[in-house]
């Protein structure tokens, strides 16, 4: 008898630890245990920036759902067999770090089953997707056949539904096993997704058609028989307490929720043509400007240009205006602009082995090596000459930008571009102490990391995180206050 509770209790602790570590490493695990004979299921999920993820994953096989920086702090997974209509509704779940969920599909009867550790929150997503409500947003996409035939009636469906989410979400708070976190998000989730439902009601306006952003060019004369000159009271009395309602998540995280940004833009055209407006992506940015504050407003009017961009009606005036209040290192102007392309430094990917470094002594690496070596750590490179005035004078601040660092994680690489080996030699021994990382490239002009991040003048400072992440192509220089802020803010997270 105690050797059988000796072998479960080893057995737990080796479930445990599996969760543990992949909690660690900030990762969900999906596993399709369906068997051999099924197709494949396509997972697919959406992060801060919009960029959308999908991944085709076998029978026996397992989808990682990494987390990182640009991730929600829930990621909502939705679940299809390839080849699925949009409009149909399809299984999804919200999955945190060390979570891990097995899946098994049945074509025949066209079921899915959730199996894991946390069966009672498993179950929950099983029973809402046999009810109306859906964690999936594409299932309120609006679609010609779907809309009932009156604001009226789909105003009747809107009550319904939320008082079959209050139902449900009552039940879940009382269900044992279920943690208290995804109590939260699942209260926040569907509530919002019971407000977009309502905002449907968008599609009775009859400007709605002619001007909105998600109507395709085809439909741009259609005339819905449904359609209504103003909004009813009833309607914006409804919308306008739902938004109230839900009005303090724009003080939360942006990581809180996905739902949060398309009840965003989806307000915005409610905004737009309950005044009679057209809901242009014009009109829509411009009442995100006015009517959202901090991230909120930097978010929405993001997602709505990202969007623009991803059906391919660029609106390069907006992206100009959106640049010209917002940082320039922001990861959403870096996103709108493609410089996100160029920020992960991975050393054998991004930069040559060409790109050799020389040190004082002589000896060789690359930059590529160095970055490697300090992985882990923040690291500003500082690239400079001996012939640069400017560049010297900075050394005396970046002297005690050092010693201000000193035992926290983060490097300090000084890299010369001087051609004349014997003058930055002389240069390094005044300015730069023996200790210090110092060195030169054996040819600037042809290395691929200077023509690929454009240093055409010096001196020049870049930040990369602890992760190699360039965070700020152009860093502040050494004596400018602003560089100790945004190392405080990577260092913490």
């Amino acid at each position: 008898m105690r050797a059988i509770r000796r072998l479960i209790l080893v057995i737990l602790v080796f479930a445990a630890s599996i969760d543990s570590s992949y909690a660690q490493r900030k990762e969900a695990l999906i596993i399709n245990q369906s068997a051999t004979t099924e197709t494949s299921i396509l997972f697919y999920y959406t992060d801060i920036l919009a960029k959308d993820k999908q991944k085709s994953i076998k029978p026996g096989d397992t989808l990682h759902v990494v987390f990182d920086e640009n991730s929600f702090d829930q990621i909502t997974v939705r679940i299809a067999r390839e080849h699925y209509r949009v409009r149909v509704k399809k299984p999804a779940l919200l999955v945190w770090p060390g979570d891990v969920v097995t899946v098994r599909y049945v074509e025949a009867t066209d079921t899915y089953t959730f199996s894991g550790k946390q069966a009672a929150e498993l179950k929950f997503y099983d029973c809402i997707r046999h009810n109306a409500v859906s964690l999936d947003s594409w299932a309120y996409e609006t679609f010609l056949g779907d809309l009932p035939p009156t604001l009226d009636e789909l105003m009747c469906q809107w009550q319904d539904e939320r008082r079959l989410t209050d139902g449900l979400l009552a039940e879940l708070r009382n269900t044992p096993g279920v943690r208290p976190m995804v109590v939260a998000a699942l209260t926040r989730e569907l509530q919002l997704q019971a407000f977009l439902f309502l905002l449907r009601g968008n599609s009775y306006q009859e400007l709605y058609y002619a001007t909105s952003t998600y109507v395709p060019s085809s439909l741009r004369q259609y005339k819905f028989p449904g359609a209504v000159k103003m909004f009813p009271a009833v309607y914006q009395d409804s919308v306008l307490a739902q938004f109230r309602r839900l009005r303090y998540l724009q003080a939360l995280p942006l990581s809180v929720s996905e739902r949060r940004s398309y009840v965003a833009t989806d307000f915005m055209e409610y905004l737009a043509l309950a005044q009679g407006k057209p809901a242009t992506y014009g009109a829509l940015y411009a009442l995100a400007k006015r009517e959202y504050t901090g991230n909120q407003k930097e978010w929405t009017c993001y997602w709505l240009l990202y969007n623009a961009k991803r059906i391919r009606r660029p609106q390069p005036h907006l992206v100009k205006d959106y640049r010209s209040w917002m940082m320039p290192e922001s990861r959403f102007v870096r996103s709108l602009t493609g410089q996100d392309q160029l920020t992960l430094v991975m050393p054998d990917q991004q930069l040559a082995n060409t790109d050799t470094l020389i040190s004082p002594s002589g000896q060789k690496t690359t930059l590529a090596q160095l970055l490697a070596k300090h992985r882990g750590k923040m690291i500003y490179l500082d690239f400079w000459a001996s012939w640069c005035l400017p560049c010297l004078m900075e050394m005396p601040a970046s002297a005690a930008l050092r010693q201000h660092y000193s035992g926290k994680p983060v490097a300090f690489i000084y890299v010369s571009i001087d051609e004349d080996a014997l003058k930055w030699q002389r240069a390094t021994k005044q300015h730069l102490p023996k200790n210090v990382e110092q060195y030169r490239f054996a040819n600037y002009k042809t290395a691929r990391f200077v023509k690929r991040f454009g240093i055409t003048s010096i001196p020049r400072h870049i930040l990369l995180d602890k992760y190699g992440i360039m965070r700020y192509a152009e860093a502040p220089r050494p004596d400018d206050p602003e560089l100790k802020t945004h190392i405080a803010t990577f260092l913490a997270r």
